[in-house]
């Protein structure tokens, strides 16, 4: 990947020597930088691009305290730390809808495609997994959004991360009339019991302890103990 940007860093170069004679200026994050600081934090590059308009170098000339005319091109840098990241919301004016419904419709929804790992029910692991997850512009879950906040063993937060990718698309939320991404809480409840029977009874589960999680009911997965 390293190589990779030197390569491009490079090309980018003969074309500012082809285009000028002047040596061209490079700039990370907008600050003015050498050659040498530019293949030192290669790793960090997330893009690259030649500034070569006269009104946007004029901008740079007044930035830096540069005379003017000064400046024939520069190679603007943007590292992966400095990307613009959009606002996720909590609550907007238009929640994003998941098959006509609301979160609850997606609790049921999950609750019929979860499965107990069988791993899981031999070690009789059980407890509360708590994930986060983002719904995006387009109405698809964000996989590099999925967050595991609790869970009691990685073979039952991975078999939630397993169906929240497999998300059918939603209806995607609205702030002020604009797409909005918006992110959710969804606590899964993990219980091996003695019985000969797999259930997924939601309305007669009981637990000595509180049943939500920011105002979330956890869905409730249980399997029969061998």
């Amino acid at each position: 990947m390293k190589r990779l940007l030197f390569i491009s860093i490079f090309a980018i170069m003969a074309m500012c020597a082809t285009a000028s004679a002047q040596e061209p200026v490079y700039c990370i994050d907008g600050v003015l930088c050498t050659l040498d600081i530019v293949k030192q934090r290669a790793n960090e590059i997330e893009s690259i691009m030649v500034v070569n308009d006269r009104e946007t170098l004029s901008n740079y000339e007044k930035l830096w305290k540069m005379n003017d005319n000064a400046l024939t091109s520069v190679i603007c840098i943007t590292t992966k730390a400095n990307e613009v990241q959009e606002e996720e919301w909590l609550v907007v004016d238009e929640m994003p809808k998941f098959m006509g419904g609301d979160l609850n419709t997606f609790r049921m929804w999950v609750m019929q495609n979860v499965r107990y790992p069988e791993e899981a029910v031999s070690k009789r692991l059980e407890g509360h997994v708590i994930v986060s997850f983002c719904v995006g512009k387009d109405g698809y879950i964000d996989e590099n959004k999925i967050l595991v906040l609790s869970s009691p063993d990685k073979l039952l937060s991975d078999e939630v991360e397993r169906v929240l990718k497999s998300s059918p698309q939603w209806t995607p939320g609205r702030q002020k009339g604009e797409l909005a991404i918006v992110k959710f809480t969804l606590p899964v409840n993990f219980k091996v019991v003695n019985s000969t029977n797999m259930t997924y009874d939601d309305d007669n589960m009981t637990s000595d302890d509180d049943q939500s999680v920011n105002g979330v009911e956890r869905i409730e997965v249980v399997s029969f103990g061998k």
